[in-house]
C-alpha cells in the first residue's frame, strides 16, 4: 500500500498564493497504482498533484474499509453517499464487496469527476458510479435526497469551516486517520 506524502503546509496556503505571484496552468499526470484493499485489489489512478487534494488514497481509505467489513451490517442495503469521494476507491471497493448502491460526491471539478469514471472502469464497474459535483459551503444540489447514509474518509483537511447541513433522517459515518498519525 502506498501512503499519501504530501507536505502539510501546501494544505494551507493562502488563496491564490504562487511561489512567483503568477497562476500557471500545467498539463496534468496521473500514476496507476495497485492498492490492497480487505479481499481486493483495486487498479487506481492518482493524480501527480491537484490542488484539491483529491489526488492520493489516504491511510484512512484503507483503515475505513477494515472497519466497514467488520461492522458490515451498517452499511449493508442502504443507499449511501460517500462525499469528499477523491479518486473514487472506497466506493469502488464498497459496490465490488458490497453490491451497495453508493453515489460519489466531490468539489465541483471535472477532473476529478473523470477520474473516479477512470477508476470505475479500469476495475469493471460498468456503468460507472453517479457522480455529484457538490463544493462544500454552497446549497447541495440535490433537495430531496433519498440516500439513508452518508460516509466520508479523511475530509477534515480543509481550512474553512462549513456548517453541517442534515436534510431528513441520515446516519453519518466519518472517519479520519488524525494528525497524530502523521
Amino acid at each position: 500500500m502506498d501512503i499519501a506524502l504530501f507536505s502539510p503546509a501546501s494544505l494551507f496556503a493562502a488563496d491564490g498564493d504562487s511561489s512567483d505571484g503568477e497562476t500557471t496552468e500545467t498539463s496534468q499526470n496521473f500514476v496507476e497504482r495497485n492498492h490492497q484493499f480487505p479481499g481486493i485489489e483495486l487498479q487506481i489512478r492518482e493524480f501527480g498533484f491537484h490542488q484539491l487534494n483529491a489526488n492520493l488514497l489516504w491511510p484512512g481509505t484503507f483503515a475505513f474499509a477494515d472497519w466497514l467489513l467488520q461492522h458490515r451490517y451498517l452499511i449493508e442495503r442502504r443507499r449511501c453517499l460517500e462525499i469528499g469521494s477523491g479518486t473514487g476507491a472506497l466506493a469502488i471497493f464498497l459496490k465490488k464487496e458490497f453490491n451497495l448502491d453508493i453515489t460519489t460526491s466531490d468539489y465541483n471539478d471535472q477532473e476529478i469527476e473523470d477520474n473516479i469514471v477512470h477508476n470505475c472502469i479500469a476495475n469493471k464497474i460498468i456503468p460507472s458510479l453517479p457522480h455529484i459535483k457538490h463544493t462544500w459551503g454552497d446549497e447541495f444540489p440535490i433537495s430531496e435526497p433519498d440516500w439513508d447514509l452518508i460516509i466520508a474518509s479523511d475530509i477534515l483537511l480543509c481550512k474553512y469551516p462549513f456548517p453541517i447541513r442534515f436534510i431528513g433522517k441520515l446516519y453519518i459515518y466519518i472517519f479520519t486517520f488524525g494528525f497524530s498519525q502523521m
